[in-house]
């Protein structure tokens, strides 16, 4: 009795200087007692709150009302805007609202909207689950020297959280942590940090300066993700990993030091990380697809030790003009480089075996590339519109090179090809405009479509003897070929092969020939002699020799077959078939 009177009497001269101020404390000599001394008259008429004394569920639950209790509807009510639990005390407790003496229950205060500064009790050690997730007017909160875990999503959307300082015995801050505070400006993780989980800092949009001189061994995937405004970090030396976007869309980032331990870098790790300039990675052995696409200020990756590259890693980086990689590489994957639109210099380990689709597609100011003697693989696309590449040796135990590899390398005046293919896919030097020496293998059988389309300063090219057969438009348009013996082994040439090269004055066809295709010849206006070494006419059409100037190119035939020609109902249109 005589202790409840004395509470009373507190209650009774706190009230006068609430309603002055709007500021209240209360105090508890046990737990439980909130509901009592907060009583529906005044829990919602001051603006901040300090309670002194034990705490439970059932008081928690009283704070957590008047905390979310956003709407004025009397003439004294307030909103709550500061609260003070400083010297509190958390006791355990069961029910709805289960509690333990280190730590609230989860989502206590979450979407506290009008709260803007809380001071949490001495003593606790876990801040727990979405504790103030979606208060988005809070900005300032003093946390216990003994906190040890920010737990999952704790201040996810607090966007005007500015400061904040992390107390000395912190060990873990978990995901989602500070994901979206977007005024939090810097941030110092002290020593005793050993894990920081996925998205625990993401689109922290306003962040400039993290310190993170501690024992972490890991950036997990998205954790400093889309962090705008943050212009470099150094990494502990502890990092081992870089994790899959975690450093996506920082758009201001200069520069990053990275550990000398450091084997791994995730998926989209830094893409979009449009400002930084250099990368030395001597330790890495794997960088993930994407990893530093659209970095469009890099100008230099040195890597020393690299095993895997995936693809697209390095697209778009309109900067990057060095690229120095040593390690066991076995492949360049799809698209690694393409865009890179100013490098000027590669140097790839000894071990890579394949370079893939449009690897290096459009790096436009590549003047030649040394494939290493390993490369067994050159895909579709790989070097299309690398428009200053001027010469390319394949070598020895390139089996494949495939379609559109070389097209568009409109300053790439030879190329030497010492593998083993047996195909030249179709578009491989097509718009080649400055070709002007090819060496084939003599494995190669068949020629595609459009191989050597528009190689305008092509005046001659041996082809193997073991090839069988060559594509539409193959040679089309080589305005400067003058001269082309059919291989012996030849038994289909496909349409328009050789239309529109104008230069072309000498054709020999071999015995195997069965089939020419349209406008083979057409409109080649030089075209003098036609050596046939078939005594059976090859199939033609009416327009395989169209454009051509009939009366003054000789069709050369084998002797004793004149005739048979003559009877030929498209040779008989020929009107200088002669006997050899």
């Amino acid at each position: 009795m005589k202790k409840t009177l004395i509470l009373l009497l507190l209650l009774t001269l706190q009230t006068v200087a609430w309603a002055q101020t709007g500021q209240l404390t209360i105090t508890t000599d046990s737990v439980g007692k909130l509901a009592k001394l907060l009583p529906d008259s005044l829990r919602y008429t001051m603006s901040e709150l300090k309670i002194v004394g034990p705490v439970n569920g059932n008081d928690l639950r009283i704070i957590k009302m008047i905390a979310t209790h956003l709407a004025t509807k009397k003439p004294n009510e307030r909103i709550l805007t500061t609260l003070d639990l400083s010297e509190a005390e958390l006791t355990e407790s069961k029910g709805a609202f289960r509690t333990s003496s280190e730590g609230f229950p989860a989502a206590l205060f979450v979407n506290s909207k009008a709260l803007e500064k809380v001071i949490l009790p001495k003593g606790m050690l876990t801040l727990s689950k979405s504790c103030f997730s979606g208060c988005i007017s809070l900005k300032e909160v003093v946390l216990p020297d003994e906190l040890t875990i920010i737990d999952d999503n704790a201040f996810l959307n607090c966007q005007s959280l500015k400061t904040i300082n992390l107390p000395p015995a912190l060990n873990k801050i978990e995901n989602h942590a500070f994901d979206g505070c977007k005024s939090l400006d810097s941030l110092n993780l002290p020593a005793s940090v050993d894990l920081i989980d996925s998205y625990a800092f993401n689109k922290c949009s306003n962040l400039q300066k993290i310190g993170l001189d501690c024992a972490i061994t890991s950036i997990p995937s998205n954790a400093f993700a889309e962090c705008e405004r943050l212009i470099s970090v150094v990494l502990p030396q502890s990092v081992t990993a870089i994790g899959d976007e975690a450093f996506k869309g920082c758009t201001m980032l200069e520069s990053i030091t990275l550990p000398e331990v450091l084997t791994g870098i995730g998926i989209s790790a830094f893409e979009g990380c449009s400002s930084v300039r250099l990368i030395e990675a001597q330790t890495v052995t794997r960088i993930e697809r994407e990893a530093f696409k659209d970095c469009t200020s890099l100008h230099t990756i040195e890597i020393g030790s690299i095993n895997r590259l995936g693809n697209n890693v390095f697209e778009n980086c309109l900067g990057l003009a060095t690229v120095k990689m040593e390690g066991n590489l076995s492949e360049i994957d799809d698209e690694t480089f393409r865009g890179c639109t100013n490098l000027s210099y590669v140097s790839l380990p000894s071990t890579v075996k394949k370079i893939g689709t449009r690897a290096f597609y459009e790096c436009k100011s590549l003047p030649g590339i040394k494939l290493p003697g390993a490369v067994s693989v050159i895909e579709d696309h790989a070097f299309e519109n690398c428009a200053s590449l001027k010469s390319i040796l394949i070598p020895n135990l390139a089996k494949k090179l495939g379609s559109s590899a070389f097209e568009g390398c409109t300053s790439l005046d030879s190329v030497n090809i010492q593998g083993f293919i047996e195909k030249l896919e179709s578009d491989a030097f097509r718009y080649c405009h400055s070709l002007r020496t090819v060496i084939l293998p003599v494995s190669i059988k068949s020629i595609g479509d459009n191989v050597f389309q528009e190689c305008s300063l092509l005046e001659n090219i041996k082809l193997p003897i073991s090839v069988g057969s060559i594509g539409d438009n193959a040679f089309e348009k080589c305005a400067t070929l003058h001269s082309i013996a059919i291989p012996a082994a030849c038994k289909s040439i496909g349409s328009a092969v050789f239309r529109e090269c104008s230069a072309l004055t000498t054709v020999e066809l071999p015995a195997a020939l069965k089939k020419i295709g349209g406008n083979a010849f057409a409109k080649c206006v030089s075209l003098r002699e036609v050596v046939c070494r078939s005594p059976i006419p090859p199939m033609l059409t009416h327009s395989t020799f169209k454009g051509v100037v009939l009366a003054a190119c000789s069709i050369i035939v084998p002797r004793g077959s004149r005739n048979t020609y003559r009877k030929d109902k498209s040779w008989s249109k020929l009107p200088q078939i002669v006997e050899q």
